[in-house]
């Protein structure tokens, strides 16, 4: 998509569409890396579930653990055990809640309250979007995100792994919290961007949309 205004007698009108086509095409990749990470994670569920049913077959059939590796592999450590299977469910649980995080939120997936949004012109909605985003969203996963950073160092450094014959190098699962909410943070710009290109130029988006459809 080609930005540009209609020569050098281009009015207002057509400055509005050339700064919308400009903050659409910005905010395309942001929330297209959402969606793609969004709809990869969705195969963890997969996971998920395997992971529940081997640790069924394993107190079903006694076994505590599956396969010894002989040395330190990253994650599980020396071995696969039982442990280590329950832990990973909670884990995968986690990183497919901070990954699809973004896709819900562009999806309009996300849990809201609907009795006062539903009743909003586009154009409110649009502003009740982008100021929740910049107020409370993005600067809460910004916070978040720095503040854990502390959290993986202190994991990494002091190679904290689980307690009970579980799963290793746990600053790799701790990882995860700064760079999901980072993702969103950037999923959150985009809807920024997308929104205020549709306030200065509704008829553009309203385009856009029936194309896409």
């Amino acid at each position: 998509m080609k930005c540009s205004t209609s020569g050098s007698s281009a009015g207002a009108s057509s400055r509005r569409a050339f700064v919308a086509c400009c903050l659409h095409k910005t905010a395309r990749p942001l929330i297209a890396f959402g969606y793609i990470s969004g709809k990869l994670s969705s195969w963890l569920v997969l996971l998920i579930m395997a992971a529940v049913l081997l640790t069924v077959l394993m107190n079903a059939l006694g076994l505590n653990m599956i396969v010894s590796f002989g040395k330190s592999v990253p994650l599980f450590g020396q071995a696969i055990t039982i442990n280590s299977i329950t832990e990973l469910q909670w884990h995968l649980f986690g990183l497919l809640i901070l990954a699809g995080g973004s896709y819900a939120m562009h999806e309009n997936v996300h849990v809201r309250v609907d009795m006062l949004h539903s009743h909003m012109s586009d154009t409110v909605k649009n502003w009740v979007e982008i100021i929740g985003h910049c107020l409370l969203l993005i600067p809460f996963c910004l916070l978040i995100a720095w503040l854990s950073r502390h959290m993986v160092e202190m994991s990494f450094m002091s190679g904290e792994q689980s307690s009970y014959g579980g799963l290793t190098d746990r600053y790799l699962i701790k990882a995860a919290l700064p760079l999901g909410l980072l993702m969103l943070a950037l999923g959150a710009v985009g809807e920024v961007l997308e929104r205020l290109g549709r306030i200065i130029e509704p008829a553009r988006s309203v385009e856009e949309s029936s194309d896409a459809g």
